[in-house]
């Protein structure tokens, strides 16, 4: 029984914050603004992953701190206005006048804005380092569901617990992404 309650308790993840995707300095991102986001923003940046849209929701605050203080501060009319303009690039000027944008997308804008304007600074050297510094400093949990957090890599892919067994059983793992039949292995 205490075995079950200890599964269950790691599984859950972020500090006991049921739905949370990551925690960063008291601060939930839950799952459902991520799936928001990324569903939103799936078909606008072609090849962002979710934890792409994780790490960027966990960075984007304090990227957005340091421009601020530094006069490059952003707003969420400007955030809307980037997305409008990526969602009319890649889907038409119909798809961008329809487009409505959560919490989540709109973040992800305000970090794309911050960073460029950081970096246009002229202490764009030292403004970096400082964002770095905040980034480095923050408590960052991620719920294991969706990878690991360092400051120098943003969210990594989960890997899958040694114990759990692919679709397919044990033989599944052993076959190619390319469909291609292993090389049998000599017996002892």
């Amino acid at each position: 029984m205490a075995g079950t309650v200890a599964a269950v308790a790691l599984l859950a993840g972020c500090s006991g914050q049921p739905g949370a995707a990551a925690v960063v300095d008291g601060r939930t991102i839950s799952t459902a603004e991520l799936a928001r986001a990324d569903e939103e923003l799936k078909p606008i940046f072609q090849g962002a992953g979710t934890n792409d849209v994780l790490g960027v929701l966990i960075n984007e605050p304090f990227a957005t701190e340091v421009a601020a203080e530094r006069g490059v501060g952003v707003s969420d009319e400007q955030a809307l206005d980037l997305l409008r303009s990526v969602t009319e690039q890649a889907l038409g000027a119909e798809a961008a006048a329809d487009a409505e944008f959560g919490e989540g997308a709109l973040a992800v804008a305000r970090y794309s804005l911050a960073v460029t304007g950081l970096r246009d600074v002229p202490d764009a050297q030292d403004a970096m380092l400082e964002y770095q510094e905040k980034i480095s400093a923050a408590d960052v949990e991620v719920n294991p569901r969706f990878g690991d957090y360092t400051p120098e890599t943003g969210v990594t892919a989960p890997v899958a617990p040694s114990w759990i067994v692919p679709e397919g059983g044990r033989d599944a793992a052993a076959v190619p992404e390319d469909g291609s039949t292993p090389a049998p292995t000599p017996a002892p």
